[in-house]
């Protein structure tokens, strides 16, 4: 959508790259059995709207086709999900850049 100058609608910018999540999936697997609850495991590399995806194509002349319509900023402050859980009971250390991730899907 970002290359051919259409912006999303308005989404949660939350964002995670899927090998964060199967490495997640990978990292479960691997643990001895344990009672770990009910739970969820959030995994998420941060927020990152569609606005700062458009600015990091941007950054990169000729990628994109028609210019990008002005984007319109989330409605209100962005929330944060705890990941915790997953650093502390999976081990996960540190997830991929969602710079990459975009630059990874195109």
């Amino acid at each position: 959508m970002l290359l051919s100058g259409i912006y999303p609608l308005i989404s949660p910018p939350w964002v995670i790259d899927v090998r964060d999540v199967a490495k997640a999936h990978v990292l479960a697997l691997e643990l001895p059995r344990m009672e770990v609850g009910t739970k969820p495991f959030l995994v998420n590399a941060g927020n990152f709207t569609w606005e700062e995806a458009a600015e990091e194509i941007k950054s990169h002349p000729g990628l994109l086709k028609n210019p990008l319509e002005e984007a319109k900023d989330i409605p209100g402050p962005a929330s944060y999900l705890d990941t915790s859980r997953a650093k502390e009971v999976l081990g996960f250390k540190e997830f991929i850049d969602p710079k990459k991730t975009t630059w990874w899907m195109i």
